[in-house]
Protein backbone atom coordinates (compact mmCIF):
# COMPACT_ATOMS: atom_id res chain seq x y z
CA UNK A 1 0.00 0.00 0.00
CA UNK A 2 2.64 2.60 0.80
CA UNK A 3 4.34 1.54 -2.27
CA UNK A 4 1.03 2.26 -4.19
CA UNK A 5 1.22 5.85 -2.52
CA UNK A 6 4.72 6.85 -3.45
CA UNK A 7 4.37 5.61 -6.86
CA UNK A 8 0.73 7.64 -7.31
CA UNK A 9 3.00 10.53 -5.57
CA UNK A 10 5.75 10.53 -7.87
CA UNK A 11 3.61 9.75 -11.19
CA UNK A 12 2.04 12.87 -10.18
CA UNK A 13 5.28 14.47 -9.79
CA UNK A 14 6.24 13.83 -13.12
CA UNK A 15 2.89 14.71 -14.51
CA UNK A 16 4.50 18.57 -13.33
CA UNK A 17 7.10 18.27 -14.99
CA UNK A 18 5.98 16.81 -18.18
CA UNK A 19 3.94 19.57 -17.91
CA UNK A 20 6.31 22.33 -17.04
CA UNK A 21 4.71 25.21 -20.02
CA UNK A 22 2.54 25.62 -17.51
CA UNK A 23 3.94 25.11 -14.52
CA UNK A 24 6.80 27.38 -15.20
CA UNK A 25 3.88 30.39 -16.26
CA UNK A 26 2.13 29.74 -12.31
CA UNK A 27 5.05 28.82 -10.11
CA UNK A 28 6.94 31.84 -9.55
CA UNK A 29 9.80 32.59 -6.99
CA UNK A 30 9.45 36.00 -6.74
CA UNK A 31 5.75 35.77 -6.23
CA UNK A 32 6.05 33.79 -3.03
CA UNK A 33 8.97 35.94 -1.88
CA UNK A 34 7.20 39.21 -1.84
CA UNK A 35 3.77 37.05 -0.16
CA UNK A 36 6.62 35.85 2.84
CA UNK A 37 7.39 39.53 3.09
CA UNK A 38 3.87 41.16 3.11
CA UNK A 39 3.48 38.75 5.98
CA UNK A 40 6.55 39.34 7.73
CA UNK A 41 5.67 42.92 7.80
CA UNK A 42 2.10 42.19 9.05
CA UNK A 43 1.34 44.35 6.29
CA UNK A 44 -2.42 45.29 6.19
CA UNK A 45 -4.18 46.03 3.18
CA UNK A 46 -8.05 46.36 1.78
CA UNK A 47 -7.12 44.38 -1.39
CA UNK A 48 -9.43 41.33 -1.40
CA UNK A 49 -10.10 38.82 -3.70
CA UNK A 50 -13.29 36.91 -4.04
CA UNK A 51 -13.15 33.14 -3.24
CA UNK A 52 -16.72 31.20 -4.02
CA UNK A 53 -14.86 27.78 -4.73
CA UNK A 54 -12.74 28.00 -1.33
CA UNK A 55 -14.31 24.36 -0.29
CA UNK A 56 -12.52 23.31 -3.52
CA UNK A 57 -9.39 25.53 -3.00
CA UNK A 58 -8.62 24.33 0.61
CA UNK A 59 -8.85 20.45 -1.22
CA UNK A 60 -6.62 20.99 -3.56
CA UNK A 61 -4.43 23.29 -1.21
CA UNK A 62 -4.03 20.06 0.77
CA UNK A 63 -3.49 18.02 -1.75
CA UNK A 64 -0.56 20.43 -3.50
CA UNK A 65 0.82 20.96 0.53
CA UNK A 66 1.01 16.71 1.04
CA UNK A 67 2.90 16.74 -2.82
CA UNK A 68 5.32 19.83 -1.69
CA UNK A 69 6.09 18.01 1.86
CA UNK A 70 6.45 14.33 0.33
CA UNK A 71 7.12 14.64 -3.00
CA UNK A 72 8.74 18.31 -4.01
CA UNK A 73 11.08 18.97 -0.87
CA UNK A 74 12.97 15.65 -0.91
CA UNK A 75 13.59 15.99 -4.06
CA UNK A 76 14.43 19.54 -4.36
CA UNK A 77 17.01 18.64 -1.29
CA UNK A 78 19.09 15.87 -3.45
CA UNK A 79 19.01 18.91 -6.16
CA UNK A 80 20.86 21.36 -4.36
CA UNK A 81 23.11 18.46 -3.37
CA UNK A 82 24.31 17.61 -6.62
CA UNK A 83 23.85 21.52 -8.78
CA UNK A 84 25.79 24.40 -6.56
CA UNK A 85 23.98 27.37 -5.43
CA UNK A 86 26.05 29.62 -8.88
CA UNK A 87 24.89 26.70 -11.37
CA UNK A 88 21.48 27.51 -10.40
CA UNK A 89 21.67 31.12 -10.29
CA UNK A 90 22.90 30.97 -13.70
CA UNK A 91 20.40 28.89 -15.18
CA UNK A 92 17.59 31.27 -13.51
CA UNK A 93 19.14 34.14 -14.94
CA UNK A 94 19.13 32.54 -17.90
CA UNK A 95 15.22 31.82 -18.51
CA UNK A 96 14.43 35.12 -16.46
CA UNK A 97 16.40 36.69 -19.51
CA UNK A 98 14.43 35.00 -21.89
CA UNK A 99 11.02 36.31 -20.30
CA UNK A 100 12.36 39.61 -21.60
CA UNK A 101 9.03 39.65 -24.40
CA UNK A 102 6.66 38.95 -21.77
CA UNK A 103 7.59 41.95 -19.53
CA UNK A 104 8.20 44.49 -22.56
CA UNK A 105 4.73 43.59 -23.32
CA UNK A 106 2.94 44.23 -20.27
CA UNK A 107 5.43 47.49 -19.89
CA UNK A 108 3.80 48.51 -23.41
CA UNK A 109 0.32 47.76 -22.28
CA UNK A 110 0.28 49.94 -19.35
CA UNK A 111 2.12 52.73 -21.28
CA UNK A 112 5.27 52.45 -19.02
CA UNK A 113 7.78 53.27 -22.04
CA UNK A 114 10.87 54.43 -19.70
CA UNK A 115 10.35 50.87 -18.35
CA UNK A 116 10.14 49.29 -21.27
CA UNK A 117 13.31 51.01 -22.82
CA UNK A 118 15.06 50.42 -19.49
CA UNK A 119 13.58 46.64 -19.87
CA UNK A 120 15.35 46.34 -23.71
CA UNK A 121 18.58 47.71 -22.66
CA UNK A 122 18.96 45.06 -19.78
CA UNK A 123 17.82 42.47 -22.06
CA UNK A 124 20.62 43.62 -25.03
CA UNK A 125 23.37 43.42 -21.94
CA UNK A 126 22.49 40.44 -20.62
CA UNK A 127 21.90 39.12 -23.76
CA UNK A 128 25.48 39.76 -24.74
CA UNK A 129 28.33 40.90 -22.12
CA UNK A 130 26.14 38.24 -19.61
CA UNK A 131 26.78 35.28 -21.83
CA UNK A 132 22.98 34.33 -23.39
CA UNK A 133 21.77 35.99 -19.61
CA UNK A 134 23.79 33.66 -17.81
CA UNK A 135 24.73 36.63 -15.96
CA UNK A 136 23.10 39.20 -15.08
CA UNK A 137 25.44 41.71 -15.87
CA UNK A 138 22.68 44.62 -16.16
CA UNK A 139 22.22 44.55 -12.98
CA UNK A 140 25.73 43.59 -11.44
CA UNK A 141 27.61 46.47 -13.38
CA UNK A 142 24.49 48.85 -14.28
CA UNK A 143 22.56 49.20 -11.86
CA UNK A 144 19.96 48.40 -14.49
CA UNK A 145 17.15 46.79 -12.44
CA UNK A 146 13.23 46.54 -13.34
CA UNK A 147 9.89 45.20 -11.57
CA UNK A 148 8.53 42.13 -12.67
CA UNK A 149 5.67 42.55 -15.09
CA UNK A 150 3.60 40.08 -16.30
CA UNK A 151 0.26 40.19 -18.40
CA UNK A 152 -2.26 39.82 -15.79
CA UNK A 153 -0.28 42.77 -13.95
CA UNK A 154 -1.59 44.86 -17.01
CA UNK A 155 -4.70 43.66 -17.00
CA UNK A 156 -5.25 45.11 -13.48
CA UNK A 157 -3.98 47.99 -14.33
CA UNK A 158 -6.81 48.29 -17.03
CA UNK A 159 -8.96 48.08 -14.04
CA UNK A 160 -9.77 44.37 -14.33
CA UNK A 161 -10.91 42.66 -11.32
CA UNK A 162 -9.42 39.75 -9.76
CA UNK A 163 -12.62 37.59 -10.84
CA UNK A 164 -12.35 35.00 -8.46
CA UNK A 165 -9.60 32.99 -6.50
CA UNK A 166 -8.46 29.76 -7.65
CA UNK A 167 -5.90 26.97 -6.50
CA UNK A 168 -4.45 25.37 -9.31
CA UNK A 169 -3.40 21.53 -8.41
CA UNK A 170 0.87 21.45 -8.11
CA UNK A 171 1.10 24.96 -8.60
CA UNK A 172 -0.71 26.86 -6.37
CA UNK A 173 -2.52 30.28 -6.08
CA UNK A 174 -3.89 32.43 -8.73
CA UNK A 175 -7.27 34.44 -9.96
CA UNK A 176 -9.13 34.22 -13.19
CA UNK A 177 -7.81 37.16 -13.95
CA UNK A 178 -4.22 36.29 -14.04
CA UNK A 179 -4.88 32.67 -15.39
CA UNK A 180 -6.37 34.26 -18.02
CA UNK A 181 -3.27 36.66 -18.15
CA UNK A 182 -0.73 33.49 -18.48
CA UNK A 183 -1.73 32.22 -21.11
CA UNK A 184 -2.14 34.92 -22.57
CA UNK A 185 1.51 35.56 -22.43
CA UNK A 186 2.30 32.47 -23.69
CA UNK A 187 1.68 33.77 -27.42
CA UNK A 188 4.62 35.65 -26.69
CA UNK A 189 6.86 33.62 -24.95
CA UNK A 190 9.81 32.03 -26.89
CA UNK A 191 9.78 28.66 -25.19
CA UNK A 192 5.90 28.02 -24.26
CA UNK A 193 3.57 27.05 -27.34
CA UNK A 194 1.98 28.33 -29.29
CA UNK A 195 4.28 30.78 -30.53
CA UNK A 196 7.51 29.16 -29.58
CA UNK A 197 10.81 29.43 -31.42
CA UNK A 198 11.98 26.07 -30.44
CA UNK A 199 11.00 23.67 -33.73
CA UNK A 200 11.94 20.47 -31.48
CA UNK A 201 9.41 19.60 -29.13
CA UNK A 202 11.22 17.48 -26.85
CA UNK A 203 14.19 20.60 -27.15
CA UNK A 204 11.33 22.40 -25.97
CA UNK A 205 10.00 20.37 -22.68
CA UNK A 206 14.06 19.84 -22.04
CA UNK A 207 13.99 23.28 -21.18
CA UNK A 208 10.88 24.27 -19.82
CA UNK A 209 11.28 20.91 -17.38
CA UNK A 210 14.93 22.46 -16.35
CA UNK A 211 13.31 25.91 -15.81
CA UNK A 212 10.80 24.06 -13.47
CA UNK A 213 13.17 22.03 -11.67
CA UNK A 214 15.78 24.62 -10.93
CA UNK A 215 12.70 26.80 -9.28
CA UNK A 216 12.22 24.19 -7.18
CA UNK A 217 13.97 24.59 -3.93
CA UNK A 218 13.57 28.25 -3.93
CA UNK A 219 10.10 27.69 -4.23
CA UNK A 220 9.85 24.74 -1.60
CA UNK A 221 11.81 26.80 0.98
CA UNK A 222 9.91 30.34 0.55
CA UNK A 223 6.36 27.96 0.82
CA UNK A 224 7.46 26.30 4.25
CA UNK A 225 8.46 29.76 5.58
CA UNK A 226 4.83 31.18 4.50
CA UNK A 227 3.17 28.19 5.48
CA UNK A 228 5.05 26.60 8.74
CA UNK A 229 4.29 30.28 10.75
CA UNK A 230 0.97 30.90 9.66
CA UNK A 231 -2.18 29.79 12.08
CA UNK A 232 -4.73 29.01 8.88
CA UNK A 233 -2.22 28.65 5.98
CA UNK A 234 -4.52 28.58 3.39
CA UNK A 235 -5.76 32.00 4.15
CA UNK A 236 -2.35 33.65 4.90
CA UNK A 237 -1.45 32.36 1.02
CA UNK A 238 -4.67 33.79 -0.20
CA UNK A 239 -4.69 37.33 0.94
CA UNK A 240 -0.63 36.85 0.53
CA UNK A 241 -1.45 36.78 -2.93
CA UNK A 242 -4.46 39.56 -3.21
CA UNK A 243 -1.92 41.91 -1.18
CA UNK A 244 1.16 41.14 -3.12
CA UNK A 245 -0.80 41.71 -6.76
CA UNK A 246 -2.23 44.47 -5.88
CA UNK A 247 0.99 46.29 -4.92
CA UNK A 248 2.40 45.24 -8.31
CA UNK A 249 -0.78 47.00 -9.99
CA UNK A 250 0.00 50.26 -7.83
CA UNK A 251 3.40 50.18 -8.92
Amino acid sequence: MKRSIQFALFSLAWALIQNASLAQDFIDVDDLMEIDELLDDDITSNAEIADPLEGLNRSIFGFNNYVYNNVFSPFTKAYVKAVPQPARKGVDNFFDNLEYPVRLASNVLQFKFQRATDETARFLVNSTAGVAGFMDVAKTDFNLEVPEEDIGQAFGAWGIDHGFYVIIPFIGPSSLRDFVGRFGANVIDPISEPSSHIDDSQDRFALQAVDTVNDLPEIIDLYESITESAIDPYTAVRDGYAQFRARQVSE
